[in-house]
Protein backbone atom coordinates (compact mmCIF):
# COMPACT_ATOMS: atom_id res chain seq x y z
CA UNK A 1 0.00 0.00 0.00
CA UNK A 2 1.38 3.44 -0.89
CA UNK A 3 1.83 6.21 1.64
CA UNK A 4 0.57 9.60 0.47
CA UNK A 5 2.92 11.31 2.89
CA UNK A 6 6.15 9.65 1.75
CA UNK A 7 5.68 8.74 -1.91
CA UNK A 8 8.11 10.88 -3.90
CA UNK A 9 6.72 12.01 -7.25
CA UNK A 10 9.50 14.55 -7.89
CA UNK A 11 11.80 12.30 -9.96
CA UNK A 12 8.94 11.32 -12.26
CA UNK A 13 7.82 14.93 -12.62
CA UNK A 14 11.35 16.01 -13.48
CA UNK A 15 11.72 13.18 -16.01
CA UNK A 16 8.44 14.06 -17.73
CA UNK A 17 9.27 17.75 -17.97
CA UNK A 18 12.79 17.03 -19.24
CA UNK A 19 11.42 14.72 -21.92
CA UNK A 20 8.82 17.33 -22.86
CA UNK A 21 11.53 19.96 -23.33
CA UNK A 22 13.38 17.55 -25.61
CA UNK A 23 10.22 16.99 -27.67
CA UNK A 24 9.66 20.74 -28.04
CA UNK A 25 13.10 21.01 -29.62
CA UNK A 26 12.07 18.57 -32.37
CA UNK A 27 9.13 20.68 -33.58
CA UNK A 28 9.74 22.46 -36.89
CA UNK A 29 9.29 26.21 -36.38
CA UNK A 30 8.90 26.70 -40.13
CA UNK A 31 5.94 24.32 -40.16
CA UNK A 32 4.22 26.39 -37.47
CA UNK A 33 5.02 29.63 -39.28
CA UNK A 34 3.64 28.27 -42.55
CA UNK A 35 0.42 27.10 -40.91
CA UNK A 36 0.00 30.50 -39.27
CA UNK A 37 0.25 32.14 -42.69
CA UNK A 38 -2.48 29.83 -44.00
CA UNK A 39 -4.72 30.65 -41.02
CA UNK A 40 -4.09 34.36 -41.57
CA UNK A 41 -4.95 34.05 -45.26
CA UNK A 42 -8.23 32.35 -44.32
CA UNK A 43 -8.98 35.13 -41.84
CA UNK A 44 -8.25 37.83 -44.43
CA UNK A 45 -10.65 36.28 -46.95
CA UNK A 46 -13.28 35.86 -44.19
CA UNK A 47 -13.25 32.10 -44.42
CA UNK A 48 -14.18 29.73 -41.62
CA UNK A 49 -11.84 27.25 -39.93
CA UNK A 50 -13.32 23.87 -38.95
CA UNK A 51 -11.40 22.07 -36.19
CA UNK A 52 -11.91 18.54 -34.86
CA UNK A 53 -10.34 15.52 -33.20
CA UNK A 54 -11.03 12.62 -30.84
CA UNK A 55 -10.36 12.24 -27.13
CA UNK A 56 -7.64 14.62 -25.98
CA UNK A 57 -7.47 16.01 -29.51
CA UNK A 58 -11.18 16.88 -29.25
CA UNK A 59 -10.35 18.93 -26.17
CA UNK A 60 -7.53 20.64 -28.06
CA UNK A 61 -9.92 21.40 -30.93
CA UNK A 62 -12.31 23.10 -28.48
CA UNK A 63 -9.38 24.99 -26.99
CA UNK A 64 -8.38 26.30 -30.43
CA UNK A 65 -11.89 27.68 -30.94
CA UNK A 66 -11.88 29.38 -27.54
CA UNK A 67 -8.45 30.92 -28.03
CA UNK A 68 -9.07 32.20 -31.55
CA UNK A 69 -12.71 33.29 -31.28
CA UNK A 70 -12.23 35.01 -27.93
CA UNK A 71 -8.53 35.27 -27.11
CA UNK A 72 -7.34 36.55 -30.49
CA UNK A 73 -10.56 38.12 -31.74
CA UNK A 74 -11.74 40.01 -28.67
CA UNK A 75 -10.45 43.41 -29.80
CA UNK A 76 -10.53 42.91 -33.57
CA UNK A 77 -12.96 44.70 -35.85
CA UNK A 78 -13.66 41.31 -37.41
CA UNK A 79 -12.74 38.16 -35.55
CA UNK A 80 -11.61 34.72 -36.60
CA UNK A 81 -14.34 32.21 -37.44
CA UNK A 82 -13.37 28.93 -35.80
CA UNK A 83 -15.88 26.09 -35.36
CA UNK A 84 -15.32 22.84 -33.46
CA UNK A 85 -17.06 19.84 -35.03
CA UNK A 86 -16.87 17.67 -31.90
CA UNK A 87 -18.62 20.13 -29.57
CA UNK A 88 -22.23 19.36 -30.55
CA UNK A 89 -22.71 16.05 -28.75
CA UNK A 90 -26.19 15.48 -30.20
CA UNK A 91 -24.95 15.79 -33.78
CA UNK A 92 -21.90 13.60 -33.18
CA UNK A 93 -24.00 10.90 -31.49
CA UNK A 94 -26.72 11.01 -34.15
CA UNK A 95 -24.25 10.53 -37.00
CA UNK A 96 -22.32 7.86 -35.08
CA UNK A 97 -25.50 5.95 -34.21
CA UNK A 98 -27.42 6.31 -37.46
CA UNK A 99 -24.60 6.24 -40.02
CA UNK A 100 -21.12 5.52 -38.63
CA UNK A 101 -18.57 7.07 -36.31
CA UNK A 102 -16.26 7.37 -39.29
CA UNK A 103 -18.62 9.99 -40.77
CA UNK A 104 -19.12 12.26 -37.71
CA UNK A 105 -16.86 15.01 -39.07
CA UNK A 106 -17.16 14.51 -42.82
CA UNK A 107 -20.95 14.80 -42.74
CA UNK A 108 -20.74 18.11 -40.88
CA UNK A 109 -18.19 19.41 -43.37
CA UNK A 110 -20.57 18.45 -46.15
CA UNK A 111 -23.16 20.79 -44.58
CA UNK A 112 -20.82 23.70 -43.85
CA UNK A 113 -17.87 23.99 -46.23
CA UNK A 114 -17.73 26.78 -48.79
CA UNK A 115 -14.89 28.02 -50.97
CA UNK A 116 -12.26 29.85 -48.94
CA UNK A 117 -12.74 27.79 -45.78
CA UNK A 118 -9.99 25.76 -44.10
CA UNK A 119 -9.98 22.45 -42.23
CA UNK A 120 -7.74 21.90 -39.18
CA UNK A 121 -7.64 18.20 -38.27
CA UNK A 122 -6.00 16.93 -35.07
CA UNK A 123 -4.91 13.32 -34.51
CA UNK A 124 -2.09 12.15 -32.27
CA UNK A 125 -1.51 9.02 -34.33
CA UNK A 126 -2.56 10.52 -37.65
CA UNK A 127 -4.69 7.42 -38.16
CA UNK A 128 -8.10 8.29 -36.63
CA UNK A 129 -10.56 7.00 -39.27
CA UNK A 130 -13.11 9.81 -38.83
CA UNK A 131 -10.42 12.49 -39.01
CA UNK A 132 -8.82 10.93 -42.09
CA UNK A 133 -12.24 10.57 -43.76
CA UNK A 134 -13.06 14.24 -43.12
CA UNK A 135 -9.75 15.41 -44.58
CA UNK A 136 -10.30 13.22 -47.64
CA UNK A 137 -13.73 14.78 -48.10
CA UNK A 138 -12.36 18.31 -47.74
CA UNK A 139 -9.58 17.57 -50.23
CA UNK A 140 -12.12 16.24 -52.72
CA UNK A 141 -13.89 19.59 -52.37
CA UNK A 142 -10.59 21.45 -53.01
CA UNK A 143 -10.68 22.86 -49.48
CA UNK A 144 -7.29 23.57 -47.90
CA UNK A 145 -6.38 21.23 -45.05
CA UNK A 146 -3.99 21.37 -42.10
CA UNK A 147 -3.02 18.42 -39.90
CA UNK A 148 -1.67 18.36 -36.36
CA UNK A 149 -0.13 14.94 -35.79
CA UNK A 150 2.32 12.93 -33.71
CA UNK A 151 3.98 9.52 -33.95
CA UNK A 152 5.06 9.01 -37.60
CA UNK A 153 2.28 11.28 -38.87
CA UNK A 154 0.15 8.45 -40.23
CA UNK A 155 -2.28 8.92 -43.10
CA UNK A 156 -3.17 12.43 -41.99
CA UNK A 157 0.35 13.73 -42.61
CA UNK A 158 0.21 12.34 -46.15
CA UNK A 159 -3.28 13.67 -46.89
CA UNK A 160 -3.15 17.17 -45.41
CA UNK A 161 -1.90 20.08 -47.50
CA UNK A 162 0.13 21.36 -44.54
CA UNK A 163 1.15 19.61 -41.35
CA UNK A 164 2.66 20.28 -37.93
CA UNK A 165 4.29 17.04 -36.84
CA UNK A 166 5.36 16.18 -33.28
CA UNK A 167 7.66 13.19 -33.93
CA UNK A 168 7.32 11.28 -30.66
CA UNK A 169 5.48 8.04 -29.84
CA UNK A 170 3.85 9.28 -26.63
CA UNK A 171 0.25 10.45 -26.90
CA UNK A 172 0.34 12.69 -23.84
CA UNK A 173 3.41 14.55 -25.02
CA UNK A 174 1.97 14.89 -28.53
CA UNK A 175 -1.18 16.41 -27.03
CA UNK A 176 0.92 18.67 -24.78
CA UNK A 177 2.80 20.08 -27.76
CA UNK A 178 -0.32 20.50 -29.88
CA UNK A 179 -1.71 22.72 -27.14
CA UNK A 180 1.58 24.62 -26.92
CA UNK A 181 1.35 25.23 -30.68
CA UNK A 182 -2.16 26.60 -30.21
CA UNK A 183 -0.96 28.97 -27.49
CA UNK A 184 2.02 30.12 -29.55
CA UNK A 185 -0.29 30.95 -32.44
CA UNK A 186 -2.80 32.69 -30.18
CA UNK A 187 -0.15 34.83 -28.51
CA UNK A 188 1.46 35.91 -31.78
CA UNK A 189 -1.80 36.63 -33.59
CA UNK A 190 -3.05 38.57 -30.59
CA UNK A 191 0.15 40.63 -30.56
CA UNK A 192 0.22 41.36 -34.29
CA UNK A 193 -3.48 41.75 -35.06
CA UNK A 194 -4.95 43.39 -31.97
CA UNK A 195 -6.42 46.86 -32.34
CA UNK A 196 -7.36 49.36 -29.62
CA UNK A 197 -10.78 48.88 -28.08
CA UNK A 198 -13.26 51.44 -29.41
CA UNK A 199 -15.03 53.55 -26.80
Amino acid sequence: MTDSQTLDFAPGVNDYLTELKDVIDTVDVEEITHVMRRLLATYERRGSVYVFGNGGSASTASHFVNDFNKGVSEHLEQGFRFYCLNDNVATVMAVANDISYEQVFALQLKNYLVDGDLVLAISGSGESPNVVEAVRYASDRDIETIGLVGFDGGQLKKLADHCIHVPVYDMQKVEDIHLVVNHVMMALFKEHLSAPVRA
